[in-house]
């Protein structure tokens, strides 16, 4: 009975110890496996511009803009949500679902309507669990008749 029951403190401890292994969490300044080093403890959310501006365009040109985005953290980046200003000016064509992982991209991608005449100036804000929960990100221009 004893031998059983060391047996078995033996096996739970091999797994608990196997488990701790592969949940390590990088620390800041700390490569991990790719070779990335963390920048921020826990998860965060960094952009490569957070405005884009059209300038002038045409009637109907083409209004897709892709806001690329890279997980700077130590731990997986979850964005919640992305919610567009006005729901018939600006579409969110798509954005990640699945965790980011440390030092991995995304793309937020957005479309501007441009068949509506004049100023834009619409946001689309992006809800995560990084340390900076809130992003507004930015559609700048003008929208000429053709």
């Amino acid at each position: 009975m004893k031998k059983i029951l060391c047996i078995l403190v033996l096996a739970a401890f091999a797994v608990v110890s196997t488990n701790a292994q592969q949940q390590r969490v990088t620390l800041v300044g700390e490569a991990d496996n790719s070779g990335f080093v963390p920048s921020v403890q826990g998860p965060e959310i960094q952009f490569e511009k957070t405005v884009h501006d059209f300038g002038e365009v045409v009637q109907n040109a083409n209004g897709d803009v892709d806001f690329k985005f890279k997980n700077i953290g130590s731990e997986p980046l979850i964005l919640f949500d992305v919610r567009q200003s006005c729901a018939s000016c600006v579409t969110i064509r798509s954005w990640p679902r699945e965790p980011i992982m440390p030092g991995q991209e995304g793309v937020v991608a957005v479309r501007y309507n441009t068949h509506i005449l004049g100023e834009m100036g619409k946001t689309v804000t992006v809800t995560s669990s990084g340390k900076t929960d809130r992003v507004v990100l930015r559609l700048n221009g003008n929208v000429n008749p053709r």
